[in-house]
């Protein structure tokens, strides 16, 4: 990412720029003052996580404008432009994330590069806090700057999920819609609890829990999904997570397929390239090792 500061030049800062595991960080700092973010030609796809430290601005993008404050956060496609325009003093640290390295879908993303700048709900102040301290800590060795990548790339799919899974249509009446949301709740934890079994079905996950296979679809159908479809993301969420995880870079392919339910490594190697765009063996490798560094402009 280009990075052009329209101020005199006595006052304009290009930022300080480090590298950590798979992330780039650059930290800009000083008087009020527009950055404006144009997408370069020719790169691989990636996202810029911004976290706002002190000072306002106004978040331009995609034709909107969004109060930008202390402490929040927000994402943008390294492939769309934006400008963030700096009322008073500020500190921003924008961290640019290679799109592979977080295997989301393309509606994750999309939901999160159009949320407006934001500070609240569980796992925002925990990113946050991360990144602050990472910004001011000392360079990290290359094993433990992989691990705290890796960290900061889960918390962001974290935030992916929150977007992606959050409530239904709710039915009239409270009372009716807090039981279906507390059924829905417990069909999800009798899958999370048995993505191993070949033999989970919807029709196994409605006779468990008592209900007809009718009325199972229909829940599902009020969160957007199906229940294929959320037996499958979540075998290929948790198969993602046990391939990133450090210290397992030879576990193989096809034992992570088997203990997450899947037929055969083939067909789990199909579904997580079609979910994700990357091979379930390249996200393995590109989460394990840093990658090489290249020289350009300034970038995060």
């Amino acid at each position: 990412m280009r990075l052009t500061m329209p101020a005199p030049a006595d006052t304009a800062h290009p930022g300080d720029t480090r590298t950590l595991g798979f992330l780039r960080v650059t930290t800009h700092r000083g008087a009020a003052r527009p950055i404006v973010h144009t997408p370069e030609a020719a790169t691989r796809p990636y996202l810029l996580l911004g976290l706002h430290t002190t000072g306002r601005a106004a978040l331009d993008r995609r034709g909107t404008t969004e109060v930008c404050r202390p402490d929040d956060l927000f994402l943008c496609d390294g492939a769309e432009p934006f400008a963030l325009h700096q009322s008073e003093d500020f500190v921003l640290h924008l961290v640019r994330i290679p799109r592979h390295a977080l295997a989301l879908t393309d509606r994750q993303v999309r939901a999160l590069t159009v949320r407006p700048p934001f500070a609240d709900g569980p796992v925002a102040p925990l990113l946050g806090g991360l990144l602050r301290q990472l910004a001011a800590a000392p360079h990290q060795p290359s094993a433990t700057a992989l691990r705290l990548s890796g960290s900061i790339a889960e918390l962001i799919a974290l935030l992916a999920a929150a977007e992606d899974l959050g409530p239904g249509p709710k039915d009239h009446g409270r009372e009716h819609g807090r039981e279906r949301e507390a059924l829905v709740r417990r069909l999800r934890a009798h899958i999370d609890a048995h993505l191993w079994d070949r033999n989970l079905t919807p029709a196994s996950v409605a006779a468990a829990q008592h209900i007809s296979l009718r009325y199972l679809h229909r829940l599902f159908e009020d969160q957007g999904s199906t229940v294929g479809r959320w037996i499958q993301h979540r075998r290929l969420e948790e198969a993602r997570r046990e391939l990133a995880r450090p210290g397992r870079g030879d576990i193989t392919v096809a034992a992570v397929a088997r203990r997450w339910g899947f037929a055969s490594a083939s067909h789990f190697s199909r579904s997580f390239r079609a979910a994700y765009g990357i091979a379930p063996s390249d996200w393995r490798d590109g989460r394990t090792r840093p990658p090489g560094q290249t020289a350009g402009s300034l970038d995060v």
